[in-house]
């Protein structure tokens, strides 16, 4: 059933009902509200007085400027009344949208995107607004809509990020995003002192400019996830190649997703691994968007022991790059796919021109035996490749792939079930005939899975669901078609 006909049949079922159904336990009418979009929220707000008070929060949770445009016009009473339940406003970019917020019932927010323009006054009403919600805000988003240059520098106020002065409460904004917007070094280190919960910091061409004799760099232990590109660690300051690192900043970062639009690096690869294990002894993670060969420098000459790589793309210089951390690897991901990927209908499309084969591939799950997630969506590989020498992660846990023949969804969807069938199969027969039942772990290759415990077949679906039931922890699968998740 379509969801308008759907959300039409429940609306008849409501109004028809006495205020002893189900649907009108308040409880359960709040559930359905955060499910539902803005124009049926406000259809389910008009049913009755107790609906309303339900769906009414649900209709001012978020407000999109992009989406929202009228809400410049919405009477200053009207939010007045209902400004207190407004947790993410997005799309801020003219001084009339933010305006509409200046008001002081508006405190509660959670999230706040907004783009700002060189103004004072446009500055001065954003800092009214932060400080209004300082101890809420949970996630910032900042981006400059010009960059000025100027002497002295032009630089936002981002004190107005901390509660008021007095005050108790400490900021619990914990991800921060800020773009295109100048700021003193020492101002940073003033940003990342008033912010004690923040976790995770994504920032990109932000000018710092640093001054004659600044104060000892604030070090935020509690960061553990940055997103910058190389030149903005390295080279922050447009006036001086001798200003330090960003890195000193962040003693405890774990993860780190850079990139670098240049066809160099700003700095030599032998002296950002000295930075990188001096300042953030604790790095593990890597996500790197560059050419193939920095890429590949970058696994080989700057990182050391890493459990998490995330790259753009598989290239046979940057497979043998990743290779070089092999024993301590625990994650190989290309393409971060978002959610939405793995969950459209149709089987989405390959890489156009992939750089590696899928026996250079095979490399990866056959020599780094830590390996738990291995995510590939958009590069196919064959079974015939998969099944020449055993995978040797025996720890798997998450699997993305494809393979050639489940090119359609019926195929991915039996050889998922076949996977299924098998496993169940395998405990059925490991719990009545414990001594009988087959390692499937064991160093022994793919073809000497007992017959008895695993139908023989040719076809591609069983040649998978058989390579799949080896590993006792593989919990989540995706072929192509829809994530599925086990129970182990």
């Amino acid at each position: 059933m379509g969801h308008n006909r759907f959300l039409h049949c429940f609306l008849l079922i409501a109004m028809s009902s006495t205020r002893d159904h189900p649907l009108f336990i308040p409880e359960l009418s709040l559930h359905i509200s955060r499910f539902v979009t803005l124009k049926d929220a406000t259809a389910c707000a008009q049913v009755c007085k107790a609906w309303n008070d339900a769906f009414t929060s649900s209709i001012w949770h978020t407000i999109d400027f992009k989406v929202q445009t009228k809400f410049v016009g919405v009477d200053a009473a009207v939010v007045k009344r209902h400004g207190h339940r407004i947790r993410i406003v997005k799309g801020i970019e003219s001084a009339p949208q933010l305006l509409a917020l200046h008001h002081s019932s508006i405190c509660r927010l959670r999230g706040l995107a907004i783009i700002i323009p060189p103004h004072s006054q446009f500055w001065a009403y954003c800092g009214d607004i932060l400080r209004q919600n300082a101890t809420s805000i949970l996630n910032l988003e900042m981006r400059g809509k010009i960059i000025v240059v100027s002497d002295p520098p032009l630089c936002f106020p981002f004190d107005a990020i901390s509660p008021s002065t007095g005050s108790q409460a400490t900021s619990r904004l914990s991800v921060l995003k800020i773009r295109d917007l100048p700021i003193t070094r020492d101002g940073f280190s003033s940003l990342l002192r008033m912010c004690p919960s923040l976790t995770r910091l994504n920032i990109r061409r932000i000018a710092m400019y640093s001054a004659s004799c600044f104060a000892e760099p604030y070090q935020h232990t509690g960061i553990t996830e940055l997103v910058a590109p190389l030149k903005q660690i390295f080279r922050s300051d447009p006036d001086s190649e001798d200003a330090p690192s960003i890195l000193v900043h962040f003693p405890g970062l774990v993860a780190l997703h850079t990139w670098c639009s240049e066809s160099s690096p700003p700095i030599s690869f032998g002296e950002m691994k000295d930075q990188f294990v001096q300042y953030c002894p604790l790095l593990k993670a890597i996500g790197i968007d560059t050419p193939a060969t920095i890429t590949a420098s970058l696994l080989t000459k700057t990182f050391q022991t890493l459990t998490r790589i995330i790259v753009d793309e598989m290239s046979p210089e940057i497979i043998t790059a990743i290779l070089t951390h092999q024993e301590t690897l625990a994650d190989v991901i290309t393409f971060h796919a978002s959610d939405d990927f793995y969950e459209q209908e149709g089987i989405p499309p390959l890489a156009p021109k992939p750089l590696a084969s899928g026996r250079e591939l095979q490399l990866i799950p056959q020599t780094c035996s830590r390996l738990t997630t291995l995510e590939l969506p958009t590069l196919e590989q064959d079974m015939d490749d998969i099944e020449s020498t055993a995978w040797s992660c025996t720890q798997l846990e998450e699997l993305y792939i494809r393979i050639r023949g489940l090119d359609t969804k019926d195929k991915v969807d039996r050889s998922i079930q076949l996977w299924v069938d098998y496993r169940e199969e395998k405990r059925k027969n490991s719990k009545e005939n414990p001594e009988n039942c087959p390692d499937l772990n064991s160093s022994s290759t793919q073809g000497d899975i007992v017959a008895d415990t695993l139908h023989n077949s040719d076809s591609v679906e069983e040649r998978v669901a058989r390579h799949l039931v080896r590993f006792e922890k593989l919990k989540k699968v995706w072929l192509g078609h829809t994530i599925k998740c086990v129970q182990l």
